[in-house]
């Protein structure tokens, strides 16, 4: 049963101190390493132990679950057991959906995967067989079938490494048989300080899924703020339960994260305030398919967390994007 540790307290005054043509590339390649060593210690684990087959990698969202997955196939490929990546969001199956009172379409029970399929095609890409997986278009939000020349077919060295925030769900990582399987819990765990507490690890997932939402998935920061609440509610349905199950806590929160994240955070929600001003602010895509037919599901609370958001974020320095190493976890937030 894996806990929650190593959490992550740093702050504004300590971020400020690590600036500079010297200070900042150490803090960053530091910080960079220290994930990098979570990632070799559980490869090490699995290398050692031939009969795992399957690594499940769960998380609440903006974890950091994709690069992590994708970090750690890599890993264990360069130890000589090649790591097949699996991601539970081309699972979607979102034809039919529940809603919060507000109209929130719930985009994140399990009930929204086709669980049914994803439990089998694990089965059987550990069995050796060949499977062609699908894929999520984010864009236009529709399952897609995979390629057959993309498909599937682990060898017997081979692991393959399912990621989604129901990768610990019994459904999922129950076809596996424990003695076959490693389980992994990530999240970002730490607090950003100021005097008093800027942000929490609650947070810190927010403002990656804002920056995240706007250069990925068409959705201005305000629309991510509104639809935030059903995020949080159902996550704390799994939380516990997911974590309990977990062999590994993997904390993703980078010591120097909010010198990238937060100014690029602030830059999105200040966009977003201005159209409202403006009066053009876009309805909020989470809400095309509520039945409300509402924009937003609540506008004036998500507008008064973005007030709140932007005087915390002002306090915190501005570092650019370009320092940012090419295979760090950011990328997954930031990249284009």
């Amino acid at each position: 049963m894996a806990e929650l540790r190593d959490r992550l307290d740093i702050t504004v005054e300590e971020l400020e101190e690590h600036l500079g043509a010297s200070k900042l590339p150490k803090f960053i390649s530091d910080s960079e390493a220290l994930f990098l060593d979570r990632i070799d210690a559980i490869c090490e684990d699995i290398c050692a132990d031939n009969s795992k087959k399957a690594i499940f990698v769960s998380g609440p969202t903006s974890s950091g679950k994709t690069t992590f997955t994708l970090r750690l196939s890599q890993a264990l490929t360069a130890h000589g057991r090649r790591g097949y990546h699996v991601s539970l969001d081309d699972y979607y199956n979102i034809s039919q959906l529940q809603f919060d009172r507000d109209g929130r379409p719930d985009f994140e029970s399990i009930d929204t995967l086709d669980i049914e399929r994803a439990a089998q095609d694990i089965k059987s890409i550990v069995e050796g067989k060949r499977v062609v997986t699908p894929f999520f278009d984010f864009q236009t939000r529709r399952q897609m079938e995979g390629a057959p020349e993309d498909a599937i077919e682990m060898d017997d060295n081979g692991v393959v490494v399912v990621e989604g925030l129901h990768g610990l769900s019994h459904r999922v990582s129950g076809v596996i048989g424990d003695p076959m399987c490693a389980k992994v819990f990530i999240m970002p765990y730490g607090n950003v300080y100021c005097d008093s507490k800027l942000m929490d690890s609650e947070e810190i997932r927010l403002l990656r899924r804002i920056v995240r939402d706007y250069r990925h998935r068409s959705a201005h920061a305000l629309a991510t703020i509104d639809y935030w609440p059903m995020i949080t509610k159902s996550e704390d349905v799994y939380y516990k339960e997911y974590l309990a199950r977990a062999d590994y806590h993997i904390n993703s929160f980078l010591a120097y994260e909010s010198l990238i994240i937060a100014p690029l955070a602030l830059h999105d929600i200040s966009e977003a305030m201005k159209q409202v001003e403006k009066g053009s602010i876009e309805p909020s895509v989470f809400m095309e398919k509520s039945v409300t037919g509402k924009p937003f599901a609540d506008l004036s609370t998500a507008l008064d967390r973005a007030s709140r958001l932007m005087g915390h974020l002002g306090k915190i320095p501005v570092v650019g994007t370009d320092q940012v190493p090419e295979q760090s976890i950011l990328n997954e937030f930031i990249g284009a």
